[in-house]
């Protein structure tokens, strides 16, 4: 490898002697040997890189770096095999952490559904059918009551209603 290298360095130097005849010729011979010099170098690059392969091979060949790779594929396993212990405890206590705050809500939501609301008076009330284009402020008005206390008789949570949909109406107020 390092005759080709002396080989090319000495056609480099022949082609750079005989730029100087011709100035487009010359231009054209002083690139040739610019792009050879370049060649030279990687090729210098290239043998220092296959020597220190070759250097390492025979350590490995000879069992130096053997044991040495071994002992570090080991302690990286042992660093994985500690890092998936971490990762399942902390899964522990995230999902130990997650239950503990749904116990507290589902406790809350028991508690608050629990709790006595009290009676709605039912007695004084009638069943109405929703109809088409019918509104809670349209059947109060008609009933002569409130939107508020029909979502009370109701257990209503929003103003949607749904036609068919069964209504209590206070009686007694009715017009």
């Amino acid at each position: 490898m390092k005759r080709n290298i002396l080989l090319i360095a000495v056609v480099a130097m022949g082609v750079s002697a005989l730029a100087q005849s011709n100035s487009r010729d010359a231009f054209l011979k002083n690139q040739a040997y610019n792009e050879m010099m370049r060649v030279v170098r990687q090729m210098e690059v290239l043998e220092s890189n296959f020597s220190s392969l070759s250097e390492r091979v025979s350590k490995i060949e000879k069992g130096g770096e053997t044991s040495a790779l071994k002992a570090e594929i080991e302690a990286l396993k042992a660093e994985v095999n500690r890092l998936k212990a971490d990762m399942q405890s902390q899964r522990k206590e995230i999902v130990a952490d997650i239950a503990k705050k749904i116990n507290t809500v589902q406790a809350r939501n028991t508690s608050a559904a629990t709790t006595t609301r009290p009676a709605v008076d039912t007695s004084n009330c009638e069943q109405y059918v929703v109809q088409s284009g019918d509104t809670l402020s349209l059947i109060s008005q008609a009933f002569g009551t409130t939107v508020r206390k029909l979502k009370e008789l109701n257990s209503l949570k929003s103003d949607n209603l749904r036609v068919g949909q069964k209504l209590l109406v206070p009686v007694s107020s009715r017009r």
